[in-house]
Order: structure tokens, then C-alpha cells, then sequence
């Protein structure tokens, strides 16, 4: 299979030292039965007929009790041929057939796919989520392919059975993931969280982890997150070692489980905080919307010597459109002028319709030869190069944040594109008191615990996730909003940290230094972490 051929069927087959483990961790009897639901090439599923011969099943008894599911027949035979029952067919698909999966099993192992809505096919698609819904749940069109698998495995579990499977990372940290994180923590009495601090699939930004999950412990209620380097460090995790670890005590199920990597201290702190009256949700300070869709950012969005020499300036307004092009705290009318300087693509033709100039009408012509006018965003709009521009922001919000998230005030009065988030600052709200208040240690380790980051180093916020963002705020606080905006500008976060937090978290909300210090702490293990698995 090619390499997209791969990616639209989620088919990243599992490491050879990962699928052992797996195994070895899941299957303790001879006698267990165990399920793999995508079974691909035979990774996992081989891996347990070796698992069983090894704890003294026949050869004939192993490949009985293992049953692999493979959607594609090429890989079904490959996965037959390395042992164990597999059966070719839809693994949800054959969940609603009466008798074509025998289960319930002892043991499930897998590596379910890892595809996106859209890109899953809608006649599985819905089978899968018919399952989801009648267990319950609520899928969406931000739901994954491998949530719907995970659900249903453990519905096909037997009483004292394990599971054991690899998980993108997103289950710590997306909001739709958020009922399949309370109903784990309800079905399983331990629950094993295996993280890496490096990429363990070859050629691809996904950050996994393994989750082994038993119905049945001597332990009730428990979960562990052990944080390992590598998939070779598994060589030496033992259930007596994964036993010997501390447990964590459980989250609240409002939060995600990247709070598991944090001190119970800092997790003790983040209630206590968010109790205090002067804690206020992003949305109450402000709204957050999505920037506008060009529908082709290279053919409408210019640079002034472009603009220029295609001479449709006139019909260009101002705009940003990626991160770098903002600085400090505020994108002022001389900050835009030298992105104008520097033939930034910061101006966006937006003609009049009803007084197009000559020099429009071909560019105009141009963008339809090029095919512009069929891009979707474009067919779908009268006229297609006319860019729907909604409200001006008063600030931007970064949507992708590297090392740390910002609010920059617009006072050079621009549009934003879809890159960065638009915001609108509520009826009596001083925008330039919200921008440095913004920069505090709480708010920074909010960020890290409510935005995502899929394995980049990058961490993305979509407009809801903003919009839920605790920032404390005391409007009696005056600012030296200038000398907020040069450490900015100057690249000295942690300078400017000092700064809000001394007069924000320590004057205004009553934190102690120590307080302060654990929640900076706690933000640097998060974003050091995160940042670990920045490529380039």
C-alpha cells in the first residue's frame, strides 16, 4: 500500500516491540480468548498466538482463540497468514450480525484505525455510530474512527477480562472524547496509561499512547499514567513494575486527562483558583469567532509590490494572516505598515461588485482560468470572488500557539483570516486591561490543559475552547500596558509572567508565591512536553 493509501484507511501498522507488549500485558491464561478488531497486516493478532503457545496453548488452540477483523481482503490475507482466525469483513458491521463475532472475549488487543470524519467511509460510518448511540453516546462530525472501536471493544469484553490498545492521544485532551473518558473510568477498576516523550510511529506526527484497561483488580478505581522514552523502554514494564507506580487520584470530569502529568498540588490549586469570584470565563470578557475563508489564500491574499503591480490596490483592505505577522501585544496602524514593508501577504482583494476597475476585471479573469472559481468556498458564493468579511475583531486570539497563547489588540483596525481567531471584547470591557491580564501562569496552564496538540509541538484552540478559558480579571488593576507590550515584543515571557502574575494572581486574587510558582511549574511540564514533539 502507498503511504496515502495508508493514511485514508488509518492503516500505521504497530511496532513489532509494541504489539509483544501489548500481548504479553493482555493475555495471562493459556485458555483466554482475545479479539483483535482491525487486525491490518497480523501485527497484534500474531503477536497473541505467540502469547498463548508461549503460556502453553497448542498451535491449533492459539490460532482458535485469537480472531482478527480486517476490512480489506489484501491485508486479511496477510494477517491469515501469520496465524490466528481472521475474519474479512466491517468490524462493526459484523458487531450487529448475530453469532459473527463470538464473543464476549477474555482478552481485546488492537490498534483501531485513525481516520477522520470525513474521510470515513459514510456507509461504515454509520453503522459505527448506530453502535456508539445505542450504548449511549453521542458522536459527532469531529468524532474519530477509533472512538467508535474503542467503545464497542469494551462492550465486547467478558467480566474479567483486559484490553490493551494503542490510542491517539487525543482521548486526554478533546472535548469529544470526554464521555468516552468518564465512561473508562466507570467500566474499568484500573486503568493503565502508557505515554512516550517520542513519536513512536515512523513518518507520521501522531502522538499515541497505550491504554490497558482491566474490568476486574484488586485495585478499584485506580488509574496510572506512566510516561516512558521510547517504545523500546517497554522492554522493561512488568505488571509488578506498572503495579509499583504511584496511582493518581481521579480528575474531575470536566477536565482532560493531560491534568494526570501534573503534581497534586498544582491539580488542588486549579479547583481552589477557579472557586475564586475574580475568575472570569474568556466568553464573559469576550466573544471568539473564526477568521474569514478566502477559498484560495494564494489568489486573494497580496503582498503591496504584488497589489501593485497587478494595480489593484484600490480594491485591497488590510488583513493578517498567519501568527508571525503580529508582535507584542497590539498590531498597531506602524506595526502593519511594516508588514507592508517586509511584501507580507497582508492586504486581501475584496473589489466592489458594483464598480470593478479595469486592472479587477482581469485579475478577476485570471483567478477563473487558474479555476479559483471552483475551489467549494468560491462556487458557492455569488459572486465568487466577492469574500465575505462579517465583523471587524478587536483583537486577535492565536488558534495555533507555539510556545505560549496571545491576545493582540487590532488597533490598526485589519481583517483576520480563518489562521488566527477574531475577538470582540464585551460592553465595558477595557480590551487592552484583557490583553495583559491574559499573560498570567493560570491562564497559560488553563491552555495547555484545554487546547490540543496532536503530536507537532502545536497547540490549537478552536473558538469554543477559547471562548471556556478561565482568565482572571479585576478591572481596578491599572496596567503599564507599554511595558507589557516591550516584554512581549522582546520575547520575555516569563519577565512579563512575573509582571501579571505579582499584581494579578499574588495582589489582586490572594495567591501565594509559592502558589504562583507551582502554576508556572506545572505550565512548563506541559508545554515542555508538548514541545518535545516539535519536528524541524
Amino acid at each position: 500500500m502507498t503511504g496515502n493509501d495508508d493514511k485514508l484507511r488509518g492503516g500505521y501498522y504497530t511496532p513489532i516491540n509494541v504489539a509483544k507488549f501489548l500481548c504479553d500485558w493482555a493475555i495471562t491464561s493459556p485458555k483466554a480468548t482475545v479479539l483483535e478488531p482491525s487486525c491490518g497486516d497480523g501485527a497484534i493478532s500474531s503477536c497473541a498466538v505467540k502469547r498463548l503457545q508461549a503460556l502453553g496453548a497448542s498451535s491449533n488452540e492459539a490460532c482458535n482463540q485469537v480472531t482478527g477483523v480486517e476490512l480489506y481482503r489484501k491485508e486479511a490475507s496477510k494477517a491469515a497468514s501469520r496465524g490466528g482466525t481472521i475474519i474479512t469483513g466491517d468490524f462493526f458491521g459484523l458487531c450487529k450480525e448475530d453469532d459473527a463475532l463470538s464473543g464476549p472475549f477474555d482478552v481485546v488487543v488492537g490498534n483501531p484505525p485513525f481516520i477522520r470524519y470525513q474521510d470515513f467511509s459514510e456507509e461504515y460510518r454509520e453503522v459505527a455510530f448506530e453502535l456508539m448511540r445505542s450504548y449511549g453516546f453521542n458522536p459527532n462530525r469531529l468524532t474519530n474512527i477509533w472512538l467508535p472501536f474503542l467503545v464497542v471493544c469494551c462492550h465486547l469484553l467478558a467480566e474479567n477480562g483486559r484490553l490493551a490498545m494503542v490510542i491517539p492521544a487525543e482521548l486526554f485532551q478533546v472535548k469529544y472524547a470526554a464521555e468516552t473518558r468518564s465512561f473508562l473510568m466507570q467500566r474499568f477498576e484500573r486503568i493503565t496509561v502508557i505515554t512516550f516523550k517520542k513519536l513512536i510511529f515512523e513518518g507520521i506526527q501522531q502522538e499515541v499512547i497505550l491504554l490497558l484497561a482491566e474490568r476486574t483488580s484488586n485495585e478499584k478505581g485506580v488509574i496510572r499514567v506512566i510516561e516512558t522514552e521510547d517504545a523500546e523502554a517497554l522492554r522493561s514494564l512488568t505488571q509488578k513494575s506498572l503495579e509499583e507506580e504511584p496511582a493518581k487520584r481521579k480528575l474531575p470530569g470536566s477536565m482532560k486527562w493531560q491534568g494526570y502529568f501534573l503534581s497534586e498540588n498544582a491539580l488542588d490549586l486549579l479547583q481552589d483558583i477557579k472557586k475564586l469570584p475574580s475568575v472570569s470565563q474568556a466568553s464573559d470578557l469576550f466573544d471568539v469567532n473564526v477568521g474569514l475563508v478566502s477559498g484560495q489564500n494564494s489568489f486573494f491574499l497580496q503582498s503591496n509590490d504584488k497589489a501593485h503591480a497587478r494595480r489593484i490596490e484600490q480594491s485591497c483592505i488590510g488583513i493578517i494572516s498567519r501568527s508571525f505577522q503580529l508582535d507584542g501585544l497590539s498590531l498597531t496602524g506602524k506595526d502593519f505598515n511594516r508588514q507592508l514593508e517586509l511584501q507580507r501577504n497582508v492586504l486581501l482583494f475584496l473589489p466592489d461588485e458594483n464598480d470593478l476597475t479595469p486592472a479587477d476585471t482581469k485579475y478577476i479573469k485570471q483567478g477563473e482560468e487558474a479555476g479559483v472559481d471552483q475551489n467549494y468556498k468560491c462556487r458557492v458564493r455569488k459572486p465568487w470572488w466577492r469574500v465575505p468579511t462579517s465583523w471587524k475583531p478587536d483583537a486577535f486570539f492565536y488558534r495555533q500557539v507555539g510556545s505560549y497563547p496571545r491576545i493582540v489588540l487590532n488597533e490598526a483596525d485589519v481583517h483576520t483570516t480563518d489562521t488566527l481567531h477574531k475577538v470582540r471584547f464585551a460592553e465595558n470591557v477595557d480590551g487592552r486591561s484583557v490583553a495583559v491580564s491574559f499573560n498570567n501562569s493560570y491562564t497559560f496552564l488553563c491552555s495547555e490543559l484545554m487546547g490540543r496538540s496532536y503530536g507537532g509541538g502545536v497547540l490549537t484552540f478552536e473558538p469554543s475552547e477559547a471562548r471556556d478559558l478561565p482568565i482572571p480579571f479585576k478591572a481596578s488593576i491599572k496596567w503599564d500596558f507599554e511595558k507589557a507590550d516591550r516584554l512581549a515584543r522582546a520575547g520575555e515571557v516569563e519577565r512579563l509572567l512575573d509582571y501579571v502574575d505579582a499584581k494579578l494572581l499574588v495582589e489582586g486574587l490572594g495567591l501565594s508565591e509559592s502558589d504562583v510558582k507551582t502554576l508556572r511549574q506545572a505550565w512548563h511540564v506541559l508545554k515542555d512536553r508538548r514541545l518535545s514533539r516539535k519536528v524541524g
